[in-house]
């Protein structure tokens, strides 16, 4: 996440919303919100996972997410995390549950993780104002 916010030469003030993979374990989710906290501090930006409506697509996951992404940008959605529980103690991080549309959404970071360690995350924007 700290490189494609590096690369993309956008302040992390400035990211509107956070697609996060979300695996849905304990550990894994802890791991991502743990590492969500120590880059956004208490400024964490409205985050959610798209996983329960794509389930597990292996490979795909990246480009799935990436299309979602893509769409918050350009339509300013923010998808509902569905079947969330209660956050993890350690970060008391809690997602977007509701669908939310048309919300100037410029940046869009977009968390992607894959079995054996291969994870992406890439940063979406746009130019035009909203």
């Amino acid at each position: 996440m700290t490189e494609a916010i590096g690369q993309s030469n956008i302040p992390r003030e400035e990211i509107d919303y956070i697609n996060v993979h979300g695996t849905g374990t304990p550990s894994n989710d802890l791991s991502e919100g743990l590492a969500i906290r120590r880059i956004f501090g208490e400024k964490v930006p409205a985050f959610s996972s798209v996983k329960a409506f794509i389930g597990h697509t292996l490979g795909a996951s990246e480009g799935i997410e990436a299309v979602y992404s893509v769409l918050s940008v350009y339509h300013g959605f923010i998808y509902p995390n569905l079947n969330f529980r209660k956050p993890a103690e350690e970060t008391g991080l809690i997602p977007e549950t509701s669908f939310r549309e048309g919300l100037p959404i410029r940046n869009v970071l977009s968390n992607s993780f894959g079995f054996g360690g291969n994870d992406s995350s890439l940063l979406f924007s746009t130019l035009k104002d909203k």
